[in-house]
Protein backbone atom coordinates (compact mmCIF):
# COMPACT_ATOMS: atom_id res chain seq x y z
CA UNK A 1 0.00 0.00 0.00
CA UNK A 2 1.49 3.21 -0.79
CA UNK A 3 0.34 6.25 1.29
CA UNK A 4 0.97 10.15 0.82
CA UNK A 5 1.02 12.70 3.90
CA UNK A 6 -0.19 15.68 2.07
CA UNK A 7 -1.02 14.84 -1.83
CA UNK A 8 -4.20 13.43 -3.10
CA UNK A 9 -3.39 10.33 -4.69
CA UNK A 10 -4.47 8.84 -7.99
CA UNK A 11 -4.52 4.94 -8.56
CA UNK A 12 -4.13 5.68 -11.95
CA UNK A 13 -0.80 7.59 -11.98
CA UNK A 14 1.35 5.54 -9.49
CA UNK A 15 3.84 3.13 -11.65
CA UNK A 16 5.29 0.14 -10.20
CA UNK A 17 9.38 -0.08 -11.32
CA UNK A 18 11.94 -2.43 -11.51
CA UNK A 19 15.41 -1.41 -10.33
CA UNK A 20 16.22 0.25 -13.41
CA UNK A 21 13.20 2.10 -13.47
CA UNK A 22 11.53 0.14 -16.46
CA UNK A 23 7.86 -0.09 -15.75
CA UNK A 24 6.69 -3.22 -14.65
CA UNK A 25 3.11 -4.73 -16.72
CA UNK A 26 0.26 -3.09 -15.49
CA UNK A 27 -1.23 -4.66 -12.17
CA UNK A 28 -4.43 -3.81 -10.46
CA UNK A 29 -3.93 -0.50 -8.04
CA UNK A 30 -7.21 0.21 -6.19
CA UNK A 31 -7.99 3.68 -4.09
CA UNK A 32 -8.49 3.38 -0.63
CA UNK A 33 -9.81 6.16 1.04
CA UNK A 34 -6.12 8.53 0.44
CA UNK A 35 -4.04 5.63 -0.32
CA UNK A 36 -3.16 3.05 -2.90
CA UNK A 37 -3.31 -0.53 -2.62
CA UNK A 38 -1.71 -2.93 -5.13
CA UNK A 39 -0.36 -6.66 -4.49
CA UNK A 40 3.17 -7.61 -3.83
CA UNK A 41 4.68 -7.64 -7.32
CA UNK A 42 7.49 -9.40 -6.48
CA UNK A 43 11.66 -8.29 -4.88
CA UNK A 44 12.72 -5.52 -5.84
CA UNK A 45 10.36 -3.00 -6.59
CA UNK A 46 10.81 1.04 -7.30
CA UNK A 47 7.67 3.11 -8.05
CA UNK A 48 7.28 6.42 -9.39
CA UNK A 49 4.31 9.29 -8.74
CA UNK A 50 4.02 13.00 -10.47
CA UNK A 51 4.97 15.66 -8.38
CA UNK A 52 5.17 19.53 -9.32
CA UNK A 53 8.22 20.79 -8.52
CA UNK A 54 9.56 23.89 -8.71
CA UNK A 55 11.90 25.52 -12.01
CA UNK A 56 12.99 24.56 -14.49
CA UNK A 57 10.10 22.57 -14.50
CA UNK A 58 6.73 23.36 -14.49
CA UNK A 59 5.75 24.24 -10.79
CA UNK A 60 2.06 23.53 -10.49
CA UNK A 61 0.24 20.97 -11.29
CA UNK A 62 -4.03 22.62 -11.11
CA UNK A 63 -5.66 20.12 -12.63
CA UNK A 64 -5.35 17.11 -11.10
CA UNK A 65 -7.32 14.94 -14.25
CA UNK A 66 -3.40 15.61 -16.29
CA UNK A 67 -0.22 15.05 -15.58
CA UNK A 68 0.84 18.16 -17.31
CA UNK A 69 3.03 20.72 -14.92
CA UNK A 70 4.16 17.59 -12.73
CA UNK A 71 7.12 14.71 -13.26
CA UNK A 72 7.44 11.92 -12.41
CA UNK A 73 9.92 10.92 -8.94
CA UNK A 74 11.20 7.78 -8.56
CA UNK A 75 12.48 5.73 -5.37
CA UNK A 76 14.87 2.79 -6.52
CA UNK A 77 13.22 0.45 -4.34
CA UNK A 78 16.10 -0.72 -2.10
CA UNK A 79 14.74 -2.25 0.89
CA UNK A 80 11.21 -2.82 0.56
CA UNK A 81 10.26 -6.37 1.10
CA UNK A 82 6.96 -8.56 1.49
CA UNK A 83 6.64 -6.90 5.43
CA UNK A 84 6.45 -3.92 4.39
CA UNK A 85 2.69 -3.53 4.74
CA UNK A 86 3.09 0.62 4.03
CA UNK A 87 5.01 2.52 2.02
CA UNK A 88 4.90 6.89 2.65
CA UNK A 89 5.34 8.39 -1.00
CA UNK A 90 7.40 11.67 0.66
CA UNK A 91 9.44 9.53 2.74
CA UNK A 92 10.43 6.56 0.28
CA UNK A 93 11.02 9.61 -2.71
CA UNK A 94 13.24 11.67 -0.06
CA UNK A 95 15.17 8.81 0.57
CA UNK A 96 15.58 7.62 -2.22
CA UNK A 97 16.82 10.67 -4.19
CA UNK A 98 19.10 11.89 -0.92
CA UNK A 99 20.58 8.10 -1.30
CA UNK A 100 21.00 7.94 -5.56
CA UNK A 101 21.98 11.94 -5.54
CA UNK A 102 24.92 11.17 -2.73
CA UNK A 103 26.03 8.04 -4.61
CA UNK A 104 26.90 9.85 -8.10
CA UNK A 105 28.14 12.58 -6.30
CA UNK A 106 30.72 10.37 -4.84
CA UNK A 107 31.72 8.67 -7.97
CA UNK A 108 32.46 11.35 -9.66
CA UNK A 109 33.98 13.64 -6.88
CA UNK A 110 36.68 10.39 -6.89
CA UNK A 111 37.26 11.14 -10.48
CA UNK A 112 38.29 15.13 -9.26
CA UNK A 113 34.98 16.62 -11.22
CA UNK A 114 34.30 19.79 -9.32
CA UNK A 115 31.20 19.69 -7.89
CA UNK A 116 31.10 21.80 -4.18
CA UNK A 117 27.33 23.43 -5.49
CA UNK A 118 26.07 19.69 -6.12
CA UNK A 119 27.66 18.90 -2.23
CA UNK A 120 26.37 22.24 -1.01
CA UNK A 121 22.62 21.24 -1.92
CA UNK A 122 23.63 17.72 -0.58
CA UNK A 123 24.38 19.11 2.96
CA UNK A 124 21.28 20.11 3.00
CA UNK A 125 19.35 17.40 1.83
CA UNK A 126 19.84 15.13 5.11
CA UNK A 127 15.75 13.33 5.19
CA UNK A 128 13.98 13.83 8.36
CA UNK A 129 14.10 10.62 10.64
CA UNK A 130 10.43 11.29 12.00
CA UNK A 131 7.38 11.89 9.30
CA UNK A 132 6.74 15.40 8.26
CA UNK A 133 5.39 16.09 5.40
CA UNK A 134 7.31 19.94 4.85
CA UNK A 135 10.53 18.10 6.15
CA UNK A 136 10.20 15.22 3.27
CA UNK A 137 9.81 17.77 0.94
CA UNK A 138 12.59 19.96 1.48
CA UNK A 139 14.90 17.75 1.42
CA UNK A 140 13.58 15.95 -1.46
CA UNK A 141 13.91 19.21 -3.15
CA UNK A 142 17.35 19.89 -2.01
CA UNK A 143 17.88 16.02 -3.21
CA UNK A 144 17.30 16.51 -6.35
CA UNK A 145 18.85 20.37 -6.82
CA UNK A 146 21.87 18.17 -6.03
CA UNK A 147 21.57 15.73 -8.32
CA UNK A 148 20.58 18.51 -11.18
CA UNK A 149 23.75 20.06 -10.35
CA UNK A 150 25.79 16.87 -10.19
CA UNK A 151 24.72 15.51 -13.86
CA UNK A 152 25.64 19.10 -15.05
CA UNK A 153 28.83 19.25 -13.87
CA UNK A 154 29.52 16.11 -14.65
CA UNK A 155 28.38 16.89 -18.44
CA UNK A 156 30.80 20.19 -18.29
CA UNK A 157 33.64 18.00 -17.55
CA UNK A 158 33.55 15.31 -19.73
CA UNK A 159 32.72 18.36 -22.57
CA UNK A 160 36.33 19.69 -21.57
CA UNK A 161 38.05 17.11 -22.10
CA UNK A 162 36.20 15.12 -25.47
CA UNK A 163 36.22 19.19 -26.80
CA UNK A 164 33.43 20.13 -29.41
CA UNK A 165 31.83 17.52 -31.55
CA UNK A 166 31.54 18.56 -34.96
CA UNK A 167 29.87 15.44 -35.50
CA UNK A 168 27.14 15.41 -33.35
CA UNK A 169 23.46 15.71 -34.78
CA UNK A 170 21.26 18.97 -34.06
CA UNK A 171 18.15 17.24 -35.28
CA UNK A 172 14.82 18.61 -35.94
CA UNK A 173 11.45 16.88 -36.72
CA UNK A 174 8.92 18.08 -39.93
CA UNK A 175 5.63 16.59 -40.31
CA UNK A 176 5.06 18.60 -43.30
CA UNK A 177 7.39 19.38 -46.52
CA UNK A 178 6.37 22.79 -46.77
CA UNK A 179 9.01 24.70 -45.01
CA UNK A 180 12.16 26.18 -46.08
CA UNK A 181 15.16 24.23 -45.45
CA UNK A 182 17.63 26.84 -45.40
CA UNK A 183 15.73 28.82 -42.24
CA UNK A 184 16.61 26.14 -40.23
CA UNK A 185 20.44 26.16 -40.57
CA UNK A 186 21.68 26.93 -38.02
CA UNK A 187 21.61 25.64 -35.54
CA UNK A 188 20.30 22.29 -37.23
CA UNK A 189 22.67 19.65 -38.80
CA UNK A 190 19.85 16.55 -39.44
CA UNK A 191 16.88 16.68 -40.64
CA UNK A 192 14.00 14.08 -39.59
CA UNK A 193 11.24 13.92 -42.04
CA UNK A 194 8.04 12.00 -40.91
CA UNK A 195 6.42 9.50 -43.68
CA UNK A 196 3.14 9.01 -41.50
CA UNK A 197 1.06 11.85 -42.64
CA UNK A 198 2.62 12.63 -45.98
CA UNK A 199 3.43 10.07 -49.28
CA UNK A 200 7.16 9.91 -49.40
CA UNK A 201 7.25 10.99 -52.42
CA UNK A 202 6.17 14.54 -50.97
CA UNK A 203 9.73 15.24 -49.42
CA UNK A 204 11.90 15.49 -52.43
CA UNK A 205 12.09 19.11 -52.61
CA UNK A 206 13.11 18.89 -48.99
CA UNK A 207 15.32 16.38 -49.91
CA UNK A 208 16.69 18.17 -52.16
CA UNK A 209 17.34 21.78 -50.61
CA UNK A 210 19.11 19.50 -47.78
CA UNK A 211 21.22 18.38 -49.97
CA UNK A 212 22.24 22.05 -51.07
CA UNK A 213 22.35 22.81 -47.32
CA UNK A 214 24.82 19.59 -46.96
CA UNK A 215 22.49 18.54 -43.91
CA UNK A 216 21.80 15.11 -42.92
CA UNK A 217 18.44 13.97 -43.40
CA UNK A 218 16.44 10.34 -41.60
CA UNK A 219 13.60 9.19 -42.93
CA UNK A 220 11.15 8.12 -39.96
CA UNK A 221 7.68 6.83 -39.84
CA UNK A 222 7.40 4.59 -42.77
CA UNK A 223 6.32 1.55 -40.99
CA UNK A 224 4.24 2.39 -37.44
CA UNK A 225 1.50 0.95 -35.49
CA UNK A 226 -1.47 2.68 -37.57
CA UNK A 227 0.32 1.25 -40.82
CA UNK A 228 0.41 -1.95 -39.43
CA UNK A 229 -2.91 -2.39 -38.34
CA UNK A 230 -4.40 -1.15 -41.67
CA UNK A 231 -2.13 -3.65 -43.58
CA UNK A 232 -3.76 -6.43 -41.30
CA UNK A 233 -7.12 -5.19 -43.09
CA UNK A 234 -5.71 -5.64 -46.69
CA UNK A 235 -5.70 -9.23 -48.58
CA UNK A 236 -2.48 -8.83 -49.52
CA UNK A 237 -0.30 -11.08 -46.73
CA UNK A 238 0.87 -8.41 -43.81
CA UNK A 239 4.78 -8.98 -44.59
CA UNK A 240 4.36 -8.31 -48.17
CA UNK A 241 2.20 -5.16 -47.60
CA UNK A 242 5.18 -3.75 -45.44
CA UNK A 243 7.92 -4.52 -47.82
CA UNK A 244 6.00 -3.03 -50.67
CA UNK A 245 5.64 0.25 -48.01
CA UNK A 246 9.74 -0.16 -47.49
CA UNK A 247 10.78 -0.05 -50.81
CA UNK A 248 8.39 2.41 -51.79
CA UNK A 249 10.40 4.78 -49.13
CA UNK A 250 13.83 3.77 -49.64
CA UNK A 251 14.06 3.53 -53.24
CA UNK A 252 12.67 7.16 -53.50
CA UNK A 253 15.85 8.41 -52.06
CA UNK A 254 18.36 5.71 -52.22
CA UNK A 255 21.85 7.20 -51.23
CA UNK A 256 19.81 10.48 -50.34
CA UNK A 257 18.92 9.75 -46.99
CA UNK A 258 21.44 8.75 -44.68
CA UNK A 259 19.19 7.64 -41.81
CA UNK A 260 16.20 4.99 -42.01
CA UNK A 261 13.87 4.08 -39.01
CA UNK A 262 12.89 0.47 -39.97
CA UNK A 263 10.49 0.04 -37.79
CA UNK A 264 8.78 2.96 -35.09
CA UNK A 265 6.34 2.81 -32.38
CA UNK A 266 8.31 0.23 -30.77
CA UNK A 267 7.28 -2.31 -28.25
CA UNK A 268 3.47 -1.20 -29.86
CA UNK A 269 3.97 -2.21 -33.61
CA UNK A 270 6.27 -4.83 -32.69
CA UNK A 271 3.42 -6.61 -30.78
CA UNK A 272 1.23 -6.60 -33.67
CA UNK A 273 3.45 -8.24 -36.58
CA UNK A 274 2.78 -11.22 -34.66
CA UNK A 275 1.36 -13.51 -31.63
CA UNK A 276 4.69 -14.82 -30.66
CA UNK A 277 8.13 -13.33 -30.15
CA UNK A 278 10.15 -15.01 -32.37
CA UNK A 279 8.21 -14.56 -35.32
CA UNK A 280 7.87 -11.42 -34.84
CA UNK A 281 11.84 -11.19 -34.21
CA UNK A 282 11.91 -12.74 -37.75
CA UNK A 283 9.89 -10.99 -39.36
CA UNK A 284 11.72 -7.43 -37.87
CA UNK A 285 15.12 -9.28 -39.61
CA UNK A 286 13.48 -9.55 -42.41
CA UNK A 287 12.65 -5.86 -42.91
CA UNK A 288 15.52 -4.93 -41.81
CA UNK A 289 17.39 -6.87 -44.13
CA UNK A 290 15.77 -6.02 -47.24
CA UNK A 291 16.03 -2.06 -46.08
CA UNK A 292 20.23 -3.55 -46.24
CA UNK A 293 19.29 -4.48 -50.12
CA UNK A 294 17.53 -1.42 -51.16
CA UNK A 295 20.46 0.68 -49.62
CA UNK A 296 23.52 -0.53 -48.65
CA UNK A 297 25.35 2.97 -47.60
CA UNK A 298 22.02 3.79 -44.92
CA UNK A 299 21.74 3.41 -41.19
CA UNK A 300 18.71 1.00 -39.70
CA UNK A 301 17.57 2.49 -36.84
CA UNK A 302 14.32 1.04 -34.75
CA UNK A 303 12.66 3.71 -32.95
CA UNK A 304 10.93 2.96 -29.72
CA UNK A 305 9.87 5.00 -26.75
CA UNK A 306 10.50 4.77 -22.76
CA UNK A 307 7.89 6.58 -20.59
CA UNK A 308 6.94 5.76 -17.36
CA UNK A 309 3.38 7.89 -17.70
CA UNK A 310 2.48 6.01 -21.18
CA UNK A 311 3.84 2.93 -18.93
CA UNK A 312 5.98 1.83 -21.93
CA UNK A 313 9.14 -0.26 -20.79
CA UNK A 314 11.26 -1.30 -23.78
CA UNK A 315 14.82 -2.38 -22.74
CA UNK A 316 14.31 -5.92 -22.47
CA UNK A 317 12.73 -6.11 -26.07
CA UNK A 318 15.38 -4.53 -27.50
CA UNK A 319 18.08 -6.64 -25.54
CA UNK A 320 16.51 -9.32 -27.08
CA UNK A 321 16.95 -8.24 -30.93
CA UNK A 322 20.56 -7.36 -29.70
CA UNK A 323 20.66 -11.26 -28.32
CA UNK A 324 18.99 -12.48 -31.48
CA UNK A 325 21.32 -10.20 -33.82
CA UNK A 326 18.69 -8.63 -35.74
CA UNK A 327 20.71 -6.41 -38.34
CA UNK A 328 20.23 -2.64 -37.50
CA UNK A 329 22.81 0.18 -36.41
CA UNK A 330 21.33 2.26 -33.64
CA UNK A 331 18.08 2.85 -31.73
CA UNK A 332 16.09 6.51 -32.17
CA UNK A 333 14.54 6.42 -28.38
CA UNK A 334 11.62 8.72 -27.51
CA UNK A 335 11.79 10.37 -24.27
CA UNK A 336 8.93 12.38 -22.60
CA UNK A 337 10.35 15.84 -20.35
CA UNK A 338 7.50 14.35 -17.80
CA UNK A 339 9.35 11.18 -17.22
CA UNK A 340 11.95 12.78 -15.36
CA UNK A 341 14.53 15.36 -13.14
CA UNK A 342 17.70 15.94 -15.10
CA UNK A 343 19.25 12.90 -12.62
CA UNK A 344 17.19 10.25 -13.71
CA UNK A 345 17.60 11.17 -17.43
CA UNK A 346 21.18 10.98 -17.28
CA UNK A 347 20.70 7.38 -15.42
CA UNK A 348 18.24 6.17 -18.27
CA UNK A 349 20.14 7.47 -21.03
CA UNK A 350 23.23 5.35 -19.38
CA UNK A 351 20.86 2.01 -18.84
CA UNK A 352 19.80 2.10 -23.00
CA UNK A 353 23.63 3.07 -23.62
CA UNK A 354 24.06 -0.28 -22.32
CA UNK A 355 22.78 -2.30 -25.06
CA UNK A 356 25.83 -1.58 -27.60
CA UNK A 357 24.14 0.16 -29.96
CA UNK A 358 24.64 4.34 -31.09
CA UNK A 359 21.56 6.30 -29.59
CA UNK A 360 19.73 9.05 -31.19
CA UNK A 361 17.17 11.15 -28.81
CA UNK A 362 14.00 12.39 -29.65
CA UNK A 363 12.94 14.75 -26.96
CA UNK A 364 9.40 15.26 -26.44
CA UNK A 365 9.09 19.09 -25.22
CA UNK A 366 7.68 20.38 -22.07
CA UNK A 367 4.64 23.45 -22.77
CA UNK A 368 3.84 24.74 -19.63
CA UNK A 369 2.28 27.04 -17.32
CA UNK A 370 2.26 30.94 -18.52
CA UNK A 371 5.96 31.23 -19.53
CA UNK A 372 6.05 27.88 -21.85
CA UNK A 373 9.29 29.61 -23.53
CA UNK A 374 11.64 29.95 -20.87
CA UNK A 375 10.55 26.41 -19.44
CA UNK A 376 11.05 24.82 -22.52
CA UNK A 377 14.28 26.34 -22.87
CA UNK A 378 15.76 25.86 -20.22
CA UNK A 379 14.82 21.60 -19.38
CA UNK A 380 16.06 21.47 -23.31
CA UNK A 381 19.58 23.38 -22.38
CA UNK A 382 20.32 21.04 -19.39
CA UNK A 383 19.21 17.75 -21.09
CA UNK A 384 20.70 18.76 -24.39
CA UNK A 385 24.35 19.16 -22.32
CA UNK A 386 24.02 16.07 -21.01
CA UNK A 387 23.31 14.35 -24.14
CA UNK A 388 26.35 15.80 -26.00
CA UNK A 389 28.47 14.68 -23.19
CA UNK A 390 27.89 10.89 -23.94
CA UNK A 391 29.85 9.54 -26.45
CA UNK A 392 27.34 6.67 -27.55
CA UNK A 393 24.22 9.51 -28.12
CA UNK A 394 24.69 10.04 -31.77
CA UNK A 395 22.36 13.33 -31.62
CA UNK A 396 19.32 14.88 -30.35
CA UNK A 397 15.89 15.67 -32.32
CA UNK A 398 13.14 18.14 -31.56
CA UNK A 399 10.08 18.66 -33.16
CA UNK A 400 9.48 21.66 -35.24
CA UNK A 401 6.23 22.43 -34.29
CA UNK A 402 6.42 21.62 -30.86
CA UNK A 403 9.28 24.57 -30.69
CA UNK A 404 8.84 27.77 -29.01
CA UNK A 405 10.20 30.49 -31.40
CA UNK A 406 12.30 31.81 -28.34
CA UNK A 407 13.68 28.36 -27.58
CA UNK A 408 14.93 27.92 -31.33
CA UNK A 409 16.68 31.44 -30.67
CA UNK A 410 18.38 30.17 -27.93
CA UNK A 411 19.24 26.55 -29.57
CA UNK A 412 20.93 29.00 -32.15
CA UNK A 413 23.09 30.76 -29.25
CA UNK A 414 23.87 27.86 -27.58
CA UNK A 415 25.32 25.72 -30.08
CA UNK A 416 27.34 29.06 -31.03
CA UNK A 417 28.48 29.47 -27.44
CA UNK A 418 29.40 25.80 -26.70
CA UNK A 419 31.12 25.50 -30.15
CA UNK A 420 33.70 28.62 -29.46
CA UNK A 421 34.04 27.72 -25.49
CA UNK A 422 34.79 24.32 -26.12
CA UNK A 423 38.48 22.89 -25.82
CA UNK A 424 40.14 22.51 -29.60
Amino acid sequence: MATAIEAKLDAARLRLTDTQREPLVPIPIRTEGNALSFPYPGEPFGLAYPFALPKPYPSSCEDESETVGCLYLWADGKGYTSRARELLLEQVLAHSRYQRSMEFIKQYQRKGVPLSEALAHLDAAHPPSAPAGDLYWQSLQKSLLAGEEAALAVARYRLSRIGWREAFLWGVQLNTPSLAVPMLHPPFNQLSLSMADVPPEAWEPTVQQAQQERLLVKGEKLITCDVIRKATEQPVPLLESLLNRLQHGISLYRGRVRYWEILSDLPDSLNLLADDLKTRLVLLGTLCERARALDTGMVRLLGATYSLMQQRAVYDLLDCCVEQGIPFEGLNLHLYWHDFDLLDFDMVVEHYGDLGKPLHLTLHLPLAGGEPSAVQAEWLRRVWLVAMSKPFVVGVQVALDALAPATLQQLRAWRQMWKQSAPS
